[in-house]
Protein backbone atom coordinates (compact mmCIF):
# COMPACT_ATOMS: atom_id res chain seq x y z
CA UNK A 1 0.00 0.00 0.00
CA UNK A 2 0.93 3.06 -0.57
CA UNK A 3 0.97 5.25 2.62
CA UNK A 4 2.59 2.16 4.24
CA UNK A 5 5.71 3.73 3.20
CA UNK A 6 7.21 7.04 4.36
CA UNK A 7 5.84 9.94 2.63
CA UNK A 8 8.74 11.85 0.15
CA UNK A 9 8.19 14.70 -1.72
CA UNK A 10 10.91 16.33 -4.55
CA UNK A 11 11.26 19.83 -5.29
CA UNK A 12 12.02 21.90 -7.97
CA UNK A 13 13.47 25.15 -6.74
CA UNK A 14 12.99 28.67 -8.67
CA UNK A 15 9.14 28.85 -9.69
CA UNK A 16 8.36 25.56 -7.29
CA UNK A 17 9.24 26.96 -4.17
CA UNK A 18 9.75 30.48 -5.17
CA UNK A 19 7.91 32.93 -7.28
CA UNK A 20 10.41 33.78 -9.41
CA UNK A 21 11.79 31.03 -12.65
CA UNK A 22 14.64 33.50 -12.78
CA UNK A 23 17.86 32.42 -10.12
CA UNK A 24 19.03 33.99 -7.73
CA UNK A 25 22.47 32.30 -7.77
CA UNK A 26 23.54 34.44 -10.57
CA UNK A 27 23.41 38.08 -8.43
CA UNK A 28 27.36 37.47 -8.73
CA UNK A 29 27.73 38.30 -12.01
CA UNK A 30 27.17 42.16 -10.90
CA UNK A 31 30.67 41.94 -10.42
CA UNK A 32 31.36 41.90 -14.53
CA UNK A 33 28.23 44.98 -14.79
CA UNK A 34 25.55 42.96 -15.21
CA UNK A 35 22.42 42.85 -13.21
CA UNK A 36 21.82 39.38 -11.78
CA UNK A 37 19.24 39.62 -9.14
CA UNK A 38 16.37 39.11 -12.09
CA UNK A 39 15.93 38.62 -15.98
CA UNK A 40 16.66 41.73 -17.93
CA UNK A 41 17.59 42.76 -21.55
CA UNK A 42 21.29 43.74 -20.80
CA UNK A 43 21.85 40.05 -19.46
CA UNK A 44 19.61 38.22 -22.26
CA UNK A 45 21.21 40.09 -25.21
CA UNK A 46 24.65 38.89 -23.39
CA UNK A 47 23.27 35.31 -23.76
CA UNK A 48 22.43 35.44 -27.05
CA UNK A 49 25.34 36.82 -28.22
CA UNK A 50 27.07 33.81 -26.72
CA UNK A 51 25.10 31.21 -27.98
CA UNK A 52 25.24 32.51 -30.75
CA UNK A 53 29.05 31.43 -31.37
CA UNK A 54 29.21 28.36 -29.39
CA UNK A 55 27.19 25.24 -29.71
CA UNK A 56 25.30 23.02 -27.40
CA UNK A 57 21.39 23.37 -25.64
CA UNK A 58 19.36 26.08 -24.01
CA UNK A 59 20.54 24.23 -21.16
CA UNK A 60 25.03 23.83 -21.61
CA UNK A 61 24.65 27.39 -23.83
CA UNK A 62 22.86 29.46 -20.74
CA UNK A 63 24.95 27.55 -17.79
CA UNK A 64 28.07 27.79 -20.73
CA UNK A 65 27.62 31.69 -20.41
CA UNK A 66 28.16 32.07 -16.43
CA UNK A 67 31.44 29.47 -16.91
CA UNK A 68 32.90 31.70 -19.51
CA UNK A 69 32.77 34.86 -17.38
CA UNK A 70 34.83 33.41 -14.92
CA UNK A 71 36.80 31.32 -17.50
CA UNK A 72 37.48 34.50 -19.80
CA UNK A 73 38.41 37.08 -17.12
CA UNK A 74 40.05 34.92 -15.24
CA UNK A 75 38.24 35.67 -12.25
CA UNK A 76 37.21 33.94 -9.16
CA UNK A 77 34.41 34.39 -6.59
CA UNK A 78 33.94 33.78 -2.96
CA UNK A 79 31.13 31.82 -1.47
CA UNK A 80 30.12 34.86 0.17
CA UNK A 81 29.97 36.19 -3.31
CA UNK A 82 27.84 33.45 -4.52
CA UNK A 83 25.20 33.79 -1.53
CA UNK A 84 24.49 37.93 -2.03
CA UNK A 85 21.43 35.88 -4.28
CA UNK A 86 19.74 34.95 -1.33
CA UNK A 87 18.25 38.21 0.16
CA UNK A 88 16.67 38.81 -3.21
CA UNK A 89 14.52 35.34 -2.99
CA UNK A 90 11.04 35.66 -2.53
CA UNK A 91 9.66 32.42 -1.30
CA UNK A 92 5.91 31.66 -2.33
CA UNK A 93 3.12 31.45 0.31
CA UNK A 94 3.82 29.46 3.55
CA UNK A 95 6.89 27.52 1.97
CA UNK A 96 8.98 28.24 4.73
CA UNK A 97 6.80 26.72 7.28
CA UNK A 98 5.71 23.89 5.62
CA UNK A 99 9.22 22.57 4.91
CA UNK A 100 10.62 23.61 8.65
CA UNK A 101 7.04 21.46 9.91
CA UNK A 102 6.84 18.79 7.13
CA UNK A 103 6.10 15.36 8.81
CA UNK A 104 7.72 14.38 5.00
CA UNK A 105 11.13 14.17 3.89
CA UNK A 106 11.93 16.69 1.93
CA UNK A 107 14.36 17.04 -1.14
CA UNK A 108 15.70 19.50 -3.58
CA UNK A 109 16.41 18.17 -6.89
CA UNK A 110 17.36 21.41 -9.46
CA UNK A 111 19.15 22.27 -12.30
CA UNK A 112 20.43 25.67 -9.78
CA UNK A 113 24.09 25.81 -8.25
CA UNK A 114 24.13 22.59 -5.34
CA UNK A 115 26.80 24.76 -3.63
CA UNK A 116 24.14 27.79 -3.46
CA UNK A 117 21.00 25.56 -2.58
CA UNK A 118 22.82 23.92 0.18
CA UNK A 119 23.69 27.31 1.92
CA UNK A 120 20.92 28.81 2.06
CA UNK A 121 19.15 29.32 5.22
CA UNK A 122 16.39 27.21 4.31
CA UNK A 123 18.71 24.19 3.20
CA UNK A 124 19.00 22.39 6.65
CA UNK A 125 15.36 21.92 6.61
CA UNK A 126 15.65 19.43 3.20
CA UNK A 127 16.98 15.94 3.79
CA UNK A 128 18.98 16.55 0.57
CA UNK A 129 19.96 18.55 -2.05
CA UNK A 130 20.72 17.98 -5.47
CA UNK A 131 21.95 20.62 -8.30
CA UNK A 132 24.97 21.61 -10.53
CA UNK A 133 28.12 21.51 -8.60
CA UNK A 134 30.81 24.80 -8.54
CA UNK A 135 34.34 24.08 -9.55
CA UNK A 136 36.73 25.28 -7.25
CA UNK A 137 40.26 26.48 -7.23
CA UNK A 138 42.98 25.21 -5.36
CA UNK A 139 42.04 28.14 -2.58
CA UNK A 140 38.79 27.02 -2.37
CA UNK A 141 37.47 29.69 -4.55
CA UNK A 142 34.40 29.58 -7.39
CA UNK A 143 36.66 29.31 -10.49
CA UNK A 144 33.73 28.02 -13.02
CA UNK A 145 30.87 25.76 -13.41
CA UNK A 146 30.73 21.63 -12.92
CA UNK A 147 28.33 19.31 -14.73
CA UNK A 148 25.04 20.44 -15.36
CA UNK A 149 22.19 19.10 -13.85
CA UNK A 150 20.65 17.53 -17.01
CA UNK A 151 17.29 15.76 -17.57
CA UNK A 152 19.71 11.99 -16.82
CA UNK A 153 21.09 13.34 -14.05
CA UNK A 154 17.66 14.21 -12.14
CA UNK A 155 16.79 10.67 -13.11
CA UNK A 156 19.82 9.21 -11.07
CA UNK A 157 19.49 11.93 -8.09
CA UNK A 158 15.87 10.43 -7.61
CA UNK A 159 16.88 6.89 -7.47
CA UNK A 160 20.17 7.96 -5.10
CA UNK A 161 17.01 9.20 -2.92
CA UNK A 162 15.31 6.51 -3.12
CA UNK A 163 17.86 4.24 -2.36
CA UNK A 164 18.76 6.36 0.63
CA UNK A 165 15.32 5.71 2.15
CA UNK A 166 15.63 1.98 1.66
CA UNK A 167 13.53 1.48 -1.74
CA UNK A 168 14.68 -0.03 -5.03
CA UNK A 169 15.38 2.72 -7.36
CA UNK A 170 12.06 2.74 -9.19
CA UNK A 171 9.65 2.30 -6.25
CA UNK A 172 7.78 5.73 -6.27
CA UNK A 173 5.23 4.91 -4.28
CA UNK A 174 4.02 8.07 -1.38
CA UNK A 175 6.86 9.88 -3.71
CA UNK A 176 5.61 13.16 -4.93
CA UNK A 177 7.29 15.24 -7.01
CA UNK A 178 6.62 18.87 -7.69
CA UNK A 179 7.69 21.23 -10.49
CA UNK A 180 6.58 23.94 -12.80
CA UNK A 181 7.88 23.99 -16.02
CA UNK A 182 8.98 22.38 -19.06
CA UNK A 183 12.17 21.09 -16.97
CA UNK A 184 10.44 18.94 -14.87
CA UNK A 185 9.20 16.61 -17.78
CA UNK A 186 11.58 13.92 -17.53
CA UNK A 187 11.46 14.04 -13.65
CA UNK A 188 7.93 13.58 -13.73
CA UNK A 189 7.15 11.35 -15.92
CA UNK A 190 9.58 8.66 -14.48
CA UNK A 191 7.60 9.34 -10.61
CA UNK A 192 3.89 9.21 -12.37
CA UNK A 193 4.93 5.72 -14.26
CA UNK A 194 6.71 4.43 -11.12
CA UNK A 195 3.47 4.74 -8.44
CA UNK A 196 4.31 8.55 -7.53
CA UNK A 197 2.24 11.40 -7.99
CA UNK A 198 3.29 14.48 -9.49
CA UNK A 199 1.86 18.28 -8.82
CA UNK A 200 2.28 21.35 -11.52
CA UNK A 201 2.49 24.31 -9.84
CA UNK A 202 1.68 28.14 -10.85
CA UNK A 203 1.37 31.60 -10.10
CA UNK A 204 -1.73 33.04 -9.45
CA UNK A 205 -3.26 33.91 -12.91
CA UNK A 206 -3.26 37.75 -13.06
CA UNK A 207 -4.22 38.10 -16.77
CA UNK A 208 -5.34 36.27 -19.86
CA UNK A 209 -1.91 35.88 -21.15
CA UNK A 210 -0.27 34.60 -18.19
CA UNK A 211 -3.00 31.92 -18.08
CA UNK A 212 -2.36 30.86 -21.52
CA UNK A 213 1.50 30.74 -20.72
CA UNK A 214 1.01 28.48 -17.64
CA UNK A 215 -2.06 26.47 -19.69
CA UNK A 216 0.51 25.97 -22.46
CA UNK A 217 3.16 24.39 -19.63
CA UNK A 218 1.15 22.71 -17.88
CA UNK A 219 -0.75 20.67 -21.55
CA UNK A 220 2.67 20.17 -22.78
CA UNK A 221 3.78 18.75 -19.93
CA UNK A 222 0.32 16.51 -19.35
CA UNK A 223 0.51 15.51 -23.12
CA UNK A 224 0.77 11.84 -22.07
CA UNK A 225 -1.54 12.60 -18.57
CA UNK A 226 1.73 12.16 -16.37
CA UNK A 227 0.48 15.32 -14.14
CA UNK A 228 -1.82 14.26 -11.06
CA UNK A 229 -2.16 17.72 -9.57
CA UNK A 230 -2.19 21.47 -10.83
CA UNK A 231 -2.50 24.27 -8.07
CA UNK A 232 -1.41 27.68 -6.72
CA UNK A 233 2.11 27.48 -5.32
CA UNK A 234 0.58 28.04 -1.74
CA UNK A 235 1.79 25.97 0.92
CA UNK A 236 0.10 27.71 3.65
CA UNK A 237 -1.68 25.86 6.24
CA UNK A 238 -5.56 24.18 4.31
CA UNK A 239 -4.74 25.51 0.81
CA UNK A 240 -4.97 22.98 -2.08
CA UNK A 241 -1.74 22.44 -2.49
CA UNK A 242 -0.65 21.76 1.37
CA UNK A 243 -3.54 19.28 1.49
CA UNK A 244 -2.06 17.62 -1.44
CA UNK A 245 1.43 17.18 0.28
CA UNK A 246 0.12 16.02 3.61
CA UNK A 247 -2.00 13.40 1.68
CA UNK A 248 -5.09 14.78 1.97
CA UNK A 249 -6.72 14.89 -0.98
CA UNK A 250 -9.81 13.40 -2.72
CA UNK A 251 -9.59 13.58 -6.52
CA UNK A 252 -7.41 14.94 -9.22
CA UNK A 253 -7.48 18.72 -9.96
CA UNK A 254 -6.64 20.59 -13.26
CA UNK A 255 -5.66 24.38 -13.80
Amino acid sequence: MEYDLNPINIFDFDGTLTTETWPKFWTWVEKFGYSGEKRNEKLEEAIAKYRSTHSGNALETFFGFFNDLLISNNDTITYDELMIGEKYIIYNPGVEHFIKESNSKNYIVSGGLKEFLARLSLAPYFSGIYGTPVQTNEQGLISGIGEIMTDDKKLLAIQEILRKNNRRDNDCRNVYYIGDGYSDAVAMRFIHNHGGKTIFVHQPTTDDDFYEYINRIYNTLNSDGIVDFSCIADYRDGSELSNILQRNYKKRNKI
